[in-house]
């Protein structure tokens, strides 16, 4: 089979599982959304109303960002536990073809997962906020900021599968390093807002670059960083956590899972 015809059964797969569970996908990405909005409306308890507006487009794409991360660490990552437990691995083995090609499909779900909840989200926090935020200043900006963010959260994905394959990872572990990496990754709050200690941790953290970029296309405010030194680290980031992940995988689905077999997230 060739690899084009491989990649097209890949993506089929993907859309068609989507398609069928999509009443399922819908009402858990509409339960996440309502979910979050008992964090936001708890959070804008203690913020002066006149102040909501500016904040609100902060908050906005601070959790759309932060539902990228999430959403590829479980549907990626987190997708080694169901392929194991179908019996895809050996399956895909026989085949020849790559579990990491199997993952990578994944996107399509992380895509529509987001695409969803995004208007969800918009209409709670427009109705919480009023008409006179503004939630774009400059679109490039935010295309960019997501799509080194999609870039970014996938590679971290297929790495946390690799490696669960070959050590297994508590799935618990994963919902505590999505939390801290909320806040800690400079997705939440700007990296300008952290205390000094915690900027320095943020900035060694990837996620907190597309963050800035993307917060910077909402709303027009200065970056941490200089903008063009932002734009460059953003690519040169996204490009190498992409490399690491592909290296990463083969490395070990070439020399230690034909030998030894796999572990999954979720498996002790």
């Amino acid at each position: 089979m060739s690899s084009l015809l491989k990649l097209r059964a890949l993506l089929y797969l993907h859309a068609l599982r989507t398609w069928r569970f999509k009443y399922t996908f819908i009402n858990s990405t509409i339960n996440m959304a309502l979910w979050m909005a008992i964090f936001i409306i708890g959070a804008l308890i203690f913020v002066p109303s006149s102040e909501i507006p500016e904040i609100a487009p902060y908050m906005f794409w601070g959790i759309i960002l932060w539902t990228v991360l999430s959403s590829s660490v479980w549907s990626v990552g987190g997708w080694a536990w169901f392929i194991l437990s179908l019996g895809m691995y050996e399956e895909h083995t026989i085949h020849n073809t790559s579990i990491m090609s199997l993952l990578s499909g994944r996107t399509i779900t992380v895509v529509t997962d987001t695409v969803l909840i995004t208007p969800v989200l918009y209409f709670l926090i427009r109705k919480l906020s009023g008409p006179t935020a503004s939630y774009v200043s400059h679109p490039i900006a935010i295309i960019g900021g997501l799509a080194t963010m999609f870039v970014m959260a996938l590679s971290y994905g297929l790495m946390l599968s690799a490696i669960s394959f070959r050590i297994g990872v508590p799935g618990t572990l994963l919902d505590i390093s999505n939390f801290l990496l909320l806040v800690l990754g400079g997705i939440a709050i700007p990296v300008s807002k952290l205390p000094p200690l915690m900027r320095y941790a943020a900035l060694a953290i990837p996620f907190s670059y597309p963050s800035e970029l993307t917060r910077y296309g909402a709303t027009g405010a200065m970056t941490y960083l200089p903008l063009q030194l932002l734009v460059l680290l953003n690519f040169i980031i996204a490009t190498s956590m992409l490399a690491c992940a592909l290296l990463i995988y083969r490395r070990i689905e070439n020399s230690y899972l034909r030998k030894y077999g796999p572990r999954a997230i979720g498996r002790m």
